[in-house]
Parts: structure tokens; sequence; C-alpha cells
């Protein structure tokens, strides 16, 4: 009988170890929320890295480059501002 005992007790101490390092190691729902939104902002800080930039043109009068929604047209050609493009007008 008392090595019934003696095995039933280590059995519980064992038990009762293995259940609080189990909730030691358990995150609560709010740190596992926290864990998700830091995963999530990484995965965008990546996304966004990969996207960031536009597409540019070169002035055909100056050589600087801007980018491609504030480019003036005349023609095929392509000038950075008014002024280029009416120096450009004036040495044709």
């Amino acid at each position: 009988m008392s090595r019934i005992l003696f095995f039933l007790g280590i059995f519980a101490v064992i038990a009762i170890c293995w259940t609080l390092s189990r909730k030691k190691q358990e995150l609560s729902i709010k740190e596992r929320d926290e864990l998700e939104e830091l995963r999530r902002n990484e995965r965008g800080r990546k996304n966004a890295a990969a996207v960031i930039g536009e597409p540019m043109e070169k002035c055909e009068e100056c050589g600087l480059y801007i980018p491609k929604r504030d480019v003036v047209r005349r023609g095929s050609h392509t000038y950075c501002s008014a002024r280029c493009r009416d120096a450009a007008a004036k040495r044709e």
C-alpha cells in the first residue's frame, strides 16, 4: 500500500510541476493579440518597402529626374518644368 501511495505522490508532484510550467509558457489573449499585431506590422513594412518609389523620367533640357506624374510634356518630349520646356522650344 505504501508503494502505491509513494508512486501516486510522485505522479501528483510531476503533474503539478508540468501544469505550472505550462501556465508560465502560455500567452494571455492580450499577449497573443500584441504578437499577431507585431507580425502584421512586420509584413506590412516588408510590402511597403517593395512598393516605395515611383517611375521617374529625365528632363530632356536639364537632365533632372522627376516623378512621372509631375512631368511637363511637349509632344513626345518630357521636361521638369515649363521653364525647361520653353527653353527647349527657343533652341529649336
